[in-house]
């Protein structure tokens, strides 16, 4: 099975053209037989067949660019394209998770960390005398 990936980036014609003249983005593109391509605000990276596109270069266009950008990637199996990314891509953190996707992960953590106090500290309404043991032997213990 065939396939290709497609990275849009929508950015002005000049800051693409800087982006793409910049000495590593140029190496880059010529290592990973990726195209580039700038039509009517949009900035296409085109990968070859059956390869992905390439992060280094991804994170190194984006560097070059120097602000978040909006994004698109598709991927274009037998003829037909599916969306599969759609978002910023940001300077500061190329390729990195998403601001929904960060404040999930914070969420989990908040209630990890919640559950991980609840069962160390149960409260006393859920304590049962019958279900303490302390490690003590006591006259009543029977062993």
């Amino acid at each position: 099975m065939k396939f290709k990936y497609r990275l849009k980036i929508f950015v002005d014609e000049l800051t693409a053209r800087r982006a793409s003249m910049t000495p590593e983005v140029v190496k880059k593109l010529r290592n990973t037989g990726t195209k580039l391509i700038y039509t009517s605000g949009v900035m296409t990276l085109e990968s070859k067949e059956n390869h992905d596109i390439d992060e280094d270069l991804v994170k190194s266009i984006v560097k070059a660019i120097g602000k978040p950008v909006e994004a698109l990637a598709e991927i274009e199996v037998n003829g037909r394209s599916k969306e599969v990314f759609k978002g910023v891509l940001n300077p500061l953190k190329p390729l990195g998770i998403t601001q929904f996707e960060e404040e999930q992960e914070e969420e989990e953590e908040v209630s990890e960390e919640e559950e991980y106090d609840e069962d160390l500290f149960p409260d006393e309404e859920d304590m049962d005398e019958e279900d303490i043991y302390f490690g003590f032997k006591t006259d009543d213990d029977e062993y």
